[in-house]
C-alpha cells in the first residue's frame, strides 16, 4: 500500500530535479564528518524554505540507523492515536521510501499501537522530512510511521519502542516536531528554549509541564516525551542541540514566527 504525496508543490518542490538541487544547496557547506552515530533525533517539518536549514545542519552531524520509527503529530484530526502505517511505502518526488513491515508488526503486537492509515493520508509532518533522509541516506533505509494524538499510553509506547530498539541494533527513532507557533520572535524563542531546556535535561515530565503551563504550541511534544523515555531506556545520557532558527530568517517578519530545532541523543 502506497502513501501518496500530499504536500509536494506546497511545502517543498515537486519537481525531482529541482528538489535534488534544493537538497544539494541545503547540504552545501556542511562538514559531513559522520562522526556521531545517533539512534534518536528530532527534526522540524515546516516548508523547506523555512526549516530545511535546521534539518540539513542536524543530519550532516549524525549517522542514523537504516530503519527509523518516525513519530509525528496529528495535525488533521483524522484517524487514531498510536496509528501505525504498517505496509508498503511513502512516496516523494525522489522515489518511494519502504515501510519496515517487520518492526511495524512488532509495534502492533502491543495494544497501545493500532493499524490506521487515515491519520497519515493527509499528514505532512513525515513526508516533509523524507527528501532530506533520501538525499542523506540514499535508498537503503526504511521507516515505520507512527502518528500521535493524545497523552494516552505514552510510557507504554516508549517501553515498546525501547524494547524494539534494544532487540534491533539498526533501528532508530526520529521525532518530527516544530517548536512554538506564531508569537513574536522574542517571545517565541523564550518559549522554545523553555521546552528545549527540558529536553536537554532529559526530563519528560518537566517538558510536558512547561509546555502546558506556558501554552507552548510545540506540535511534536508527545513524540519528544517518548523520545526522552526511550533515550533513558537505552542508557543515553546527553542531548545535543545542533541547530535552531525561526521563520523570521526567511520571511523577514519577526511579529509572528514559528521555531525550528534539530537535536539528537547520545
Amino acid at each position: 500500500m502506497k502513501r501518496e504525496m500530499c504536500v509536494a508543490g506546497l511545502f517543498y518542490e515537486a519537481d525531482p530535479a529541482q528538489l535534488t538541487q534544493n537538497m544539494q544547496d541545503f547540504f552545501t557547506g556542511q562538514k559531513n564528518e559522520e562522526t556521531t552515530v545517533a539512534r534518536i533525533c528530532l527534526l522540524p517539518h515546516a516548508g523547506h524554505i523555512y526549516s530545511g536549514k535546521v534539518t540539513a545542519e542536524t543530519l550532516a552531524k549524525i549517522v542514523l540507523p537504516r530503519k527509523l520509527i518516525i513519530l509525528c503529530p496529528n495535525h488533521t484530526g483524522l484517524g487514531k492515536h498510536g496509528a501505525v502505517w504498517d505496509k508498503g511505502a511513502f512516496q516523494t518526488p525522489l522515489g518511494d521510501v519502504p515501510v519496515a513491515e517487520d518492526i511495524a508488526g512488532e509495534l502492533l503486537k502491543t495494544p497501545c499501537f493500532c493499524r490506521d492509515y487515515q491519520a497519515h493520508v493527509r499528514e505532512h509532518s513525515i513526508e516533509v522530512i523524507l527528501p532530506f533522509l533520501q538525499y542523506r541516506m540514499g535508498r537503503d533505509f526504511e521507516i515505520i510511521p507512527v502518528s500521535l494524538a493524545s497523552l494516552q499510553n505514552l510510557s507504554q509506547m516508549a517501553e515498546t519502542i525501547t524494547k524494539c530498539m534494544q532487540e534491533n541494533a539498526d533501528l532508530g527513532l526520529l521525532i518530527s516536531s516544530d517548536m512554538n507557533h506564531f508569537a513574536s520572535e522574542k517571545e517565541n524563542k523564550r518559549k522554545d528554549f523553555m521546552a528545549l531546556d527540558a529536553i536537554r535535561n532529559m526530563n519528560e515530565k518537566q517538558l510536558l509541564q512547561v509546555v502546558m503551563d506556558n501554552d507552548i504550541s510545540m506540535c511534536g511534544v508527545l513524540g519528544a516525551y517518548i523520545g526522552i523515555l526511550a533515550a533513558k531506556g537505552l542508557g543515553l545520557t546527553h542531548c545535543e542541540l545542533t541547530s535552531y532558527d525561526t521563520s523570521a530568517s526567511t520571511s523577514g517578519d519577526a511579529r509572528r514566527v514559528v521555531g525550528y530545532a534539530g537535536l539528537y541523543f547520545v
